[in-house]
């Protein structure tokens, strides 16, 4: 016992001086864990010679992640993000797995290996790509609203994996699949059960503490554990079922907020634990599939999300958003690679179990490391290529434009007022100017969106404002307005810029997503900026001085 908690307290330790280099640098702080488990495991300085005991409960931690993903899906976001972009999601998810098999295949790896070679490379990071998105102020815009929704898709599909994994040899037997379907179903009716039945009352009484609520969510999911290990399955199976049977309570945010601090503690166990398996060796003998593998994840994966999202009509600059940001492994990656090193399914060749198993995890955390800088660099990426002319050339192909125009015709614009996105403060903006009578144009990136408004009868342009040709389309160069909504300061710059170039009289509004920004818009050239969350701060500071006089 004395030396578990020896163990426990140099990981905690070291995996905490890391996080603050890794917090520095902005890496994501999962790395800053697999790297400290690299310094004190044997590869390294072997202050943790024995992995074992360590790795035990480092699979707890792995049960709280999925146990908090869970809590976190919200199928109601599904809606609000249309069939064509789930259907692109599952797209996505099937090209990229068949490539990512035959790709094993070409390098010698073998049937067994290249499932898990086709899942790794399917899968994006829920963890990084949200929080990538939140720190940009992204997670409601159309990109991260597609994002968002072929992550679910990505986690759903992963847990539906990983119980086949367990009997890959009898995958394709109609008996192990039934069996595994009848377990699976039947646990999940359970759920279902707990759900409607039982789960209501219990919660309602539970939530009037905050220890038992937080005692409550623990127990349902060593519950579920207990179940999924009954029937066969991976704990991390039954602690995710465990996760979705709790999350659409009014309390799961608050479960969330209690459980999270276990989860992280176990998380940082396990993410460490990989790293103390980590072979440097093993990459050197493996260099050349190290490279096809990094550059299948960080390049081909982007460049077929773009292409489903560009032939489906989401535009250059948001379909290459959605495939940059999504360029690396999943977290699942890490579960997905230790169920097979435990399996023995990761040996091929003269290659090893664990030598494998040393290349995939180097592979999974090199592309997490990347995708900060390919997000970074997006908006150059995306220049380059429509220099290059590939975006020019799937626009004449007719895949960009084919809701371009739709709505009840104006007839010749002058004199009008032209809305550039026309999302939550648009929607507003559209409102008010059809009670006003105010003859005016709509310029959104959303096919959905253009195809709502012009039911309706509003004009509408789909394209993305930084091009010439849609510019010209909504008559920007002769309108007497034009408000600006759309969240890529860069986009909006260029938009002011070029509406001050040729229309001098014209006056622009502009909304900002910070300070920041509205300096950028205020020195392109904008005539009014606003901060929404400025403005309902000073208000709020108005109500509250009233009441202090």
């Amino acid at each position: 016992m004395a030396d578990i908690l020896f163990d426990i307290g140099i990981i905690i330790i070291v995996a905490t001086m890391l996080s603050y280099l890794a917090r520095f640098l902005k890496q994501p702080l999962l790395i800053a864990y697999v790297l400290a488990g690299v310094i004190i495991g044997p590869v390294g300085i072997g202050l943790i010679p024995n992995t074992e005991e360590i790795r035990l409960l480092g699979e707890l931690g792995v049960a709280f992640l999925l146990f908090t993903v869970g809590l976190e899906i919200d199928f109601r976001k599904l809606k609000h993000v249309g069939k064509a972009v789930l259907a692109g999601g599952v797209f996505q998810i099937a090209i990229t797995f068949l490539l990512g098999t035959m790709l094993a295949q070409f390098m010698g790896m073998g049937s067994i290996l290249g499932i898990y070679i086709g899942l790794l490379i399917a899968f994006s990071s829920t963890m990084i790509v949200t929080r990538v998105l939140v720190d940009k102020d992204e997670i409601n815009t159309l990109h991260g609203r597609i994002m968002i929704g072929v992550l679910i898709i990505q986690d759903i599909a992963v847990i539906l994996a990983m119980p086949l994994l367990t009997n890959i040899n009898g995958i394709l037997s109609p008996t192990v699949m039934g069996d595994i379907l009848i377990k699976g179903l039947g646990l999940f009716s359970i759920a279902v059960v707990l759900n409607r039945f039982v789960f209501p009352k219990v919660l309602d009484y539970a939530a009037e503490a905050r220890e038992i609520l937080f005692l409550t969510a623990v127990s349902v999911c060593f519950v579920f554990i207990g179940f999924s290990s009954i029937l066969g399955f991976s704990i991390v199976i039954g602690a995710f079922i465990a996760g979705i049977a709790l999350g659409n309570f009014p309390y799961n945010l608050e479960i969330v907020g209690e459980t999270h601090a276990l989860m992280d503690f176990f998380s940082i166990i396990f993410f460490t634990t990989l790293g103390m398996q980590f072979n440097p060796i093993a990459i050197y003998n493996m260099l050349p599939q190290f490279i096809i593998l990094i550059l299948a994840l960080v390049i081909m994966k982007p460049v077929i999300l773009s292409l489903i999202y560009l032939i489906m009509g989401y535009g250059g600059r948001i379909s290459s958003m959605v495939g940059l940001g999504m360029g690396q492994a999943s977290e699942f990656s890490f579960v997905l690679v230790a169920q097979g090193l435990a399996l023995g399914h990761l040996s091929w060749g003269m290659f090893s179990n664990n030598e494998t198993y040393s290349l995939l995890i180097s592979v999974v955390v090199l592309s997490m490391v990347l995708t900060p800088y390919f997000t970074h660099f997006r908006n150059r990426i995306y220049r380059f290529f429509v220099r290059a002319g590939a975006i020019p050339f799937f626009n004449r192909l007719g895949f960009a434009h084919r809701v371009h125009g739709l709505g009840r015709d104006p007839g010749k614009l002058k004199n009008h007022i032209v809305l550039f996105g026309a999302d939550v403060m648009g929607s507003r903006i559209v409102n008010y100017l059809i009670r006003k009578g105010a003859k005016f144009v709509v310029a959104e990136h959303n096919p959905e969106r253009v195809k709502d408004l012009s039911s309706v009868g509003i004009y509408s342009v789909y394209g993305d404002a930084d091009n010439d040709e849609l510019l010209k389309s909504v008559g920007l160069y002769t309108a007497k307005i034009a408000v600006i909504t759309i969240p890529d300061p860069e986009v909006a710059c260029f938009v002011i810029k070029k509406a001050k170039r040729f229309n001098k009289r014209i006056k622009t509004f502009a909304r900002a997503y910070s300070k920041r920004e509205k300096a950028m818009l205020k020195e392109a050239g904008a005539d009014y900026v606003v901060v929404p969350e400025v403005v309902s701060g000073d208000r709020l500071i108005e109500k509250i001085g009233h009441y202090l006089k």
